[in-house]
């Protein structure tokens, strides 16, 4: 797959990534509305006006049977999802430059050099796992490829065959590492470790940045959007456990404002929207063929739609999301804060969706007291009427292809 990748990068053509496990019908939707010319799968299928054109055994390629003449911007790289598995045809479209200058920026943020040895957690379709592919192939490097999991003991018997030096992961990624006693893996050639894709609870974050302080591992935080080809801003290791709960410095070459009704906000800690330029903003969406002609919409500008502010030391830090809000009652909750509220007093994890005057709270968790511990802490603190608040107990919280949480399942969940 990354053969390929690489292929037809090399050979300037545009590809779009998708997830191997999409469901078939969300896969058919999406190559009827951007009807791509050629079409790379791993699996027999039965497409309409496409035509089997080669087979590389592990790979069929198939070929539409007719072209269209309208040319696609020549700029144009890659195309990534924006909603992971919901069949949203909305897509992020990067360019060439937006992907040298994201990887050249990772390099230089993780002293990536050609010695490293990463092994892959993450699928390629995915903004974060591209990224650890482009910033390591830029330099040289050698990528250990599997299909295994970090929960498994043949993962890392395979991390330590191969003598790999990093892996990266997402906020679940570490939830299962520390369930499955990571601490006591011994990995002597672990380097580094990269945590994206989410925020990473407080409590994680002391415990994998002791870990790495005890066996001499750089434990990088990060934060960034697909808007953004993957990266915005990183903490570095020398100052992750004084800077706990940050999402860091903007990564070299990008710049990072709170601005507040079009005005920059140069106050410290005064909350805003936090707003990033840089190269590797992407040229803009597209929601069709047609929008694949278009050039670069945004000039490198991206506004992120996450809420946040700066500390006096030009750290930068994440509140939530300006569109996690309903109101109850005309009362405007942010459930960022309810769900960090939660993790944080009962030490477990947590998932916050809703509609207006129905909050909902997903809690990890086998003790079905709980359920109502979280309801009743919830009602006292944010002195809500009883009807408005449902909590539920689930073993695990669905998360989609990229880790982060399914907020229509965890819906889906509640509506059944």
């Amino acid at each position: 797959c990354i053969a390929a990748y690489i292929g037809i990068l090399r050979s300037g053509n545009a590809v779009l990534l998708l997830d191997e496990k999409l469901n078939d019908e969300i896969r058919n939707n999406l190559i009827s509305i951007y009807n791509p010319e050629f079409i790379l799968t791993s699996t027999n299928a039965l497409l309409e006006n496409y035509s089997l054109d080669f087979n590389f055994n592990i790979l069929l390629f198939y070929k539409r049977n007719k072209f269209f003449t309208k040319k696609l911007f020549p700029e144009l790289a890659v195309l990534l999802s924006t909603s992971g598995t919901t069949g949203s045809p909305k897509l992020v479209r990067l360019a060439y430059k937006n992907i040298q200058s994201n990887a050249e920026s990772i390099v230089k943020c993780l002293h990536i050099d050609s010695n490293e040895r990463p092994i892959t957690t993450l699928p390629l379709n995915y903004s974060y796992g591209l990224s650890v592919v482009n910033s390591h192939l830029h330099k040289g490097a050698t990528i250990v490829l599997t299909d295994k999991t970090v929960f498994f003991r043949d993962f890392w018997d395979l991390f330590n065959y191969q003598k790999c030096t990093s892996f990266a992961g997402v906020p679940y990624t570490y939830t299962m590492l520390k369930r499955i006693s990571f601490d006591n893996i011994e990995l002597p050639t672990l380097k580094t470790m990269t945590q994206a894709g989410g925020k990473l609870s407080e409590e994680f974050i002391r415990h994998f940045s002791t870990y790495a302080l005890k066996k001499n591992v750089n434990f990088f935080v990060m934060y960034g959007q697909t808007e953004a080809t993957a990266r915005i801003s990183y903490v570095p290791a020398e100052t992750l456990r004084e800077k706990i709960g940050s999402i860091g410095i903007p990564i070299p070459g990008g710049e990072i404002k709170i601005v507040n009704d079009g005005i920059e906000i140069t106050t410290p800690t005064e909350i805003g929207e936090i707003v990033y330029r840089g190269e590797n903003v992407m040229l803009g969406y597209a929601e069709n063929r047609k929008d694949l002609s278009k050039g670069d919409e945004l000039g490198g500008l991206l506004y992120t739609g996450d809420l946040g502010y700066k500390d006096n030391e030009g750290f930068f830090y994440v509140t939530g999301r300006m569109k996690r809000f309903i109101k109850i009652f005309g009362l405007r909750i942010n459930l960022d804060d309810i769900q960090k509220m939660v993790e944080n007093h009962f030490r477990i994890s947590a998932a916050c969706t809703g509609k207006d005057d129905l909050l909902r709270i997903l809690v990890q968790t086998d003790d079905l007291t709980v359920e109502v511990n979280v309801r009743n802490e919830i009602l006292k603190v944010y002195k809500l009427n009883f009807t408005t608040v449902v909590v539920k107990a689930t073993n695990e919280i669905p998360t989609n292809s990229s880790g982060k949480y399914d907020y229509n399942k965890i819906n889906e969940m509640f509506e059944n």
